[in-house]
């Protein structure tokens, strides 16, 4: 039996069981080009090369990878299952390559084609991205957002290179991420100004009549309890919730259509509080403030335009969420 690393598929110079001496490299280009336009007529443009020349790139390929790559649907010409996983991964190799082989190179925001992945919560996006956006217009018009929930599986998505970035509030992350603090919130409640408990309170939230109202739950899991509820355990009381959501926008249409509170980020529920008769308020217990921020992975540390977005989000948001 050969060495690993000398002649069996498990060692060195096989990705899968194809050996990567026996790639033409230039085909790494052009599938990129392929998965990014989504079209043969499409990649051969932006290659500066025939449309003949790019059909034969694909076939090639399809026989190295034994796999179509692309296929016709309603929709036009999509990739296959595979193809998406090897499209970040082929990405990152060649942006890899550019910065090595270039690494004195500027990135050019005013030209750059770039689709970034963004996995943040409806609350984080709301807050942050109408900032971003608005730099991007000015400063890179060409670099597109693909701005998705941030899902309980969000780290495995980064990862996997099925995402650029996560922005959320962070337990423990892998080893191998990196990670910036963004912005620090507090949680406050959200309740109907004309709520019969507050009116019969003077106006105040008390401890009493926050354990008394039925209320809505945020939770990224939708099980388990949130900080909340331990710190009313350990005080030796509970409360009802009737509502779990992942959605920070929904509870201000239940709250104002019913006596139940929420509880969510003081930004957002100062937001809201300007529309629909709702009122904020104090949490009537002692709740530490949390930290929103932003990660990525070890894939996209050291590729340039992912370094430049990531600056740019760091800074933005230090400089306007205060």
């Amino acid at each position: 039996m050969a060495p690993a690393g000398i002649g069996s598929p498990e060692g060195f110079g096989y990705i899968h069981g194809v050996n990567i001496r026996d790639v033409d490299l230039n085909l790494l280009v052009m599938l990129d080009a392929l998965l990014r336009e989504k079209s043969v007529t499409r990649a051969a443009r932006a290659m500066d090369i025939t449309q003949p020349a790019m059909s034969n790139a694909l076939k090639r390929l399809r026989k190295l990878l034994g796999d179509p790559i692309l296929v016709r649907t309603a929709q036009g010409m999509q990739p296959t299952a595979r193809a998406e996983q090897l499209h970040r991964p082929v990405r990152n190799a060649l942006s890899q390559m550019e910065a090595a082989l270039a690494p004195n190179r500027a990135f050019e925001p005013a030209t750059a084609e770039r689709l970034f992945t963004v996995l943040i919560t409806d609350y984080a996006a709301s807050v942050l991205m109408p900032h971003i956006v608005g730099v991007l217009e000015r400063e890179a018009p060409h670099i597109a957002l693909n701005i998705l929930s941030a899902g309980t599986d969000a780290i495995d998505q980064v990862e996997r290179g099925e995402a650029d970035f996560l922005i959320n509030e962070f337990g423990r992350l892998p080893a191998n991420f990196h990670q910036q603090r963004l912005w620090t919130d507090r949680l406050a409640c959200l309740i109907r100004a004309d709520h019969p408990a507050l009116l019969a309170d003077g106006g105040r939230l008390t401890l009493e009549t926050f354990v008394a109202q039925r209320h809505v739950l945020i939770t990224q899991t939708g099980v388990g309890l949130s900080h909340i509820d331990e710190v009313l355990a350990d005080l030796g009381l509970s409360r009802q919730i009737s509502v779990l959501t992942r959605h920070y926008q929904l509870p201000r249409e239940l709250v104002a259509q019913s006596d139940m509170i929420v509880a969510l980020p003081a930004r957002i529920a100062r937001y809201q509080a300007r529309h629909l008769g709702l009122a904020v308020h104090e949490p009537p217990l002692t709740l530490p403030a949390f930290e929103i921020g932003i990660a990525w992975g070890a894939l996209d540390h050291h590729d340039i335009a992912h370094r430049w977005l990531r600056e740019r989000i760091i800074r933005i948001a230090r400089e306007t969420i205060t």
